[in-house]
């Protein structure tokens, strides 16, 4: 489905949020454009943070995602639209909560959140419809987020993998 928002409405810092500064814009795969951004800012700035404090930066950012996406949804009509794309990078950013900074373990997150948030499988799936607005579009993809990285530290505390 093509975008009801438009280049025209960057001229708003909150639909510049929501966009992932404009590339909810971009014309193929604007999720999984910002998830690969959300993956590079972990790579170089969250990765060298202790779990505690990327969660911290994780909620903050998503009260401040909450009230761009719900002004920029009610300002242009819209609803889950596909140049939303802030939900994507809280997701990823939740799939990698704590994770040793190895490049595999990296992308079974990065390709784990994308598989989960397109086929949206309960419990996403039910977050989704569960709740309406802004809460919605956002809660759906830190669910997937959330089921990828339980999987992957359970893994890794059961196998020792990636250490």
């Amino acid at each position: 489905m093509a975008s009801q928002l438009s280049w025209r409405s960057l001229s708003d810092v909150r639909v510049v949020l929501s966009t992932t500064f404009g590339l909810g814009f971009v014309r193929y795969a604007p999720g999984t454009v910002a998830s690969l951004l959300a993956v590079l800012i972990w790579w170089l700035w969250l990765s060298e943070l202790r779990g505690f404090y990327q969660s911290g930066i994780i909620i903050a950012i998503s009260a401040i995602a909450l009230y761009c996406v719900g002004f920029t949804i009610r300002k242009h009509g819209v609803g889950d639209d596909g140049a939303i794309t802030i939900d994507e990078v809280l997701g990823q950013w939740v799939a990698l909560i704590a994770l040793p900074k190895t490049w595999w373990l990296v992308l079974a997150a990065f390709v784990g959140f994308r598989v989960l948030d397109i086929l949206k499988p309960d419990p996403v799936g039910w977050a989704e419809s569960k709740f309406d607005g802004a809460l919605g579009i956002i809660l759906d993809d830190i669910v997937a987020g959330a089921l990828v990285v339980a999987v992957l530290h359970a893994l890794i505390f059961w196998f020792g993998l990636g250490l």
